[in-house]
């Protein structure tokens, strides 16, 4: 942090890092001091090693929805001088005394024309104390459209392998033909057919039901009557 007060670059990084704002990687951005919240989407500048300012190139959107905001709290001024002369005059005085206003310069970025990269996005965001910087910065969080992408997780589930069939002959064995057996839903009934890996029981209320042999035996689904 400078003396000033102001947070260093990287401690605005930090920061953004902390609110969950992404962070477009474009060419010819100075590093030391840009950071761009998505392509074509608006940067903010913290170049608090030469100046005691913050500075957001911002878009339509974002300025509209920021300056709503510092009118609803009291501390939104527009600047309207006409030459980049006037309005560098009218910032420094304010600059100085470390004011908790925060300016709006529409169409500021072409007026005072700076790189051709931030010229493209319209409007200028000029503030000077860090509480400020915390309040434009939840204004952006509220804009999804500047949250990292979530990206798809998909789960691999193994698929489960089939049991095997059990052979007729060990089937016999434990549930013989004519043998009584129970079923916790459909009560007695009595073993009438083995067949290709399934029973049949005949219950006692006449209900004919076909069950697989495996599920039967290793689920313990049927079990011999007492």
């Amino acid at each position: 942090m400078k003396e000033s007060g102001l947070y260093s670059y990287e401690e605005v990084c930090s920061l953004i890092t902390e609110k969950g704002l992404s962070h477009y990687e474009r060419e010819n951005a100075d590093i030391h001091a840009l950071w761009q919240f998505g392509n074509k989407r608006s940067c903010l500048q913290a170049r608090t090693t030469v100046y005691d300012r913050y500075v957001i190139y911002a878009t339509e959107t974002d300025f509209n929805a920021i300056k709503r905001k510092a009118d609803n709290e009291g501390l939104a001024l527009i600047l309207t001088e006409k030459t980049p002369e006037l309005l560098e005059a009218v910032i420094s005085e304010y600059e100085k005394i470390s004011s908790k206003a925060i300016l709006f310069i529409r169409n500021g970025n072409r007026i005072m024309q700076p790189s051709p990269v931030e010229c493209s996005i319209p409007h200028k965001i000029v503030f000077f104390t860090n509480e400020s910087l915390e309040f434009v910065l939840d204004v952006l969080c509220a804009n999804e459209k500047y949250k990292p992408k979530q990206k798809n997780v998909v789960y691999f589930m193994p698929k489960k392998e089939k049991e095997p069939e059990i052979e007729a002959d060990k089937i016999g064995e434990i549930f013989p033909i004519e043998s009584r057996v129970s079923h916790a839903k459909f009560g007695e009934g009595t073993v009438i057919a083995i067949s290709d890996g399934r029973i049949t029981v005949d219950f006692d209320d006449s209900t004919e039901k076909i069950f697989s042999a495996t599920l039967c035996i290793n689920k313990k689904l049927l079990k011999k009557a007492e």
